[in-house]
């Protein structure tokens, strides 16, 4: 990673603090959004492929799967907190929070913990995985080389 990346975002991170005053302070209290219908559509269709890509990396246990899983964390709770945020009247709002405390949330809970912790399974047991002859080639976690008779290379006879 390049040293110019960190600093990089803390000015960003900076930045945005006077500009989010901004808006707060500017922005209308409604408005009336064009391509409402595609904005959320698109939304849920990237939510859906971000599940299915994530789900399959996991199955396959490719390292993909943590990066996956991050990103499926985000998008559920940015799908909660814009569903109660711009759902109107008290049955809408209500069936939102449903949604996001039953569904959403603990989804977004279960996908950063993923993210967490397959990185440090991995890393925790490399050497012993290593040590028995796997290895790690496009993302994915190779076995070692089958021996004659199916019987694994590396195992003492």
């Amino acid at each position: 990673m390049p040293p110019w990346v960190g600093p990089l975002f803390i000015v960003c991170a900076i930045v945005l603090l006077p500009w989010t005053a901004f808006l707060f302070i500017t922005l209308p209290d409604g408005y009336s959004a064009n391509h409402w219908g595609l904005a959320w559509g698109g939304f849920d269709v990237a939510l859906g492929l971000s599940l299915l890509v994530t789900s399959i990396a996991i199955a396959r246990r490719e390292a993909f799967g943590e990066i996956g899983a991050t990103i499926t964390g985000t998008l559920l709770v940015c799908d909660a907190w814009f569903d109660i945020l711009t759902s109107r009247g008290n049955s809408d709002v209500m069936q939102a929070i449903v949604s996001a405390v039953v569904v959403e949330l603990p989804l977004a809970i279960l996908c950063f913990w993923i993210a967490r912790n397959f990185n440090r399974a991995v890393e925790s047991v490399r050497p012993w995985l290593e040590a028995a002859g796997f290895t790690i080639r496009n993302h994915k976690l190779v076995p070692p080389a089958q021996g004659a008779g199916g019987a694994d290379a590396n195992r003492p006879e």
